[in-house]
């Protein structure tokens, strides 16, 4: 998160499961990618995820789209995001991922912000500040702050 910005920074959680996120400006900062909406690529993705079931049982259950990526691990394991490929790649030079901007825009009103998830460790002041984005509604998120959701629709109403 100290690197120039455009870098990804990998790293394992639990001793076992990759984590990403990209630096961005300023030490320190960086966007944490915890999920993300799968477009195409999801017998790929698919694929990757029945290489890390532990069971038959489980290999031979069929995930739905949304969720092959609703979580840091799951989005990891689906593009075989790890730190011995990926980590300290430099996204303005390697073709190995890249981001794109998005053809449909996104209505700022229609982006929830909620407190991140898991980090109650930290103590209450970080684990309760607004730092979680997703778009309203989204099914690939793995866990939707509904009270959130519902003030936004509520809003919304005043001003259709």
């Amino acid at each position: 998160m100290y690197m120039k910005p455009g870098t990804l920074y990998v790293y394992l959680t639990y001793g076992m499961y990759h984590c990403f996120n990209i630096s961005s400006q300023g030490p320190g900062a960086a966007v944490l990618l915890r999920a993300l909406e799968p477009l195409e690529g999801t017998e790929y993705m698919k694929q990757e995820r029945k290489k890390h079931k532990k069971s038959e049982i489980s290999k031979a259950k069929d995930l739905k789209t949304q969720e092959l990526c609703n979580g840091p691990a799951k989005l990891c394991i689906s593009f075989n995001i790890t730190k011995e490929i990926c980590s300290e790649q430099d996204l303005t030079v390697w073709d190995g991922m890249w981001i794109e901007e998005d053809e449909v825009s996104v209505n700022p009103c229609n982006i929830v912000t909620s407190h991140r998830i898991g980090i109650d460790s930290v103590g209450i002041e970080w684990a309760s500040k607004p730092l979680r984005f997703y778009i309203l509604g989204n099914t690939s998120v793995s866990k939707r702050d509904k009270v959130k959701e519902k003030d936004i629709l509520e809003i919304s109403k005043h001003f259709t």
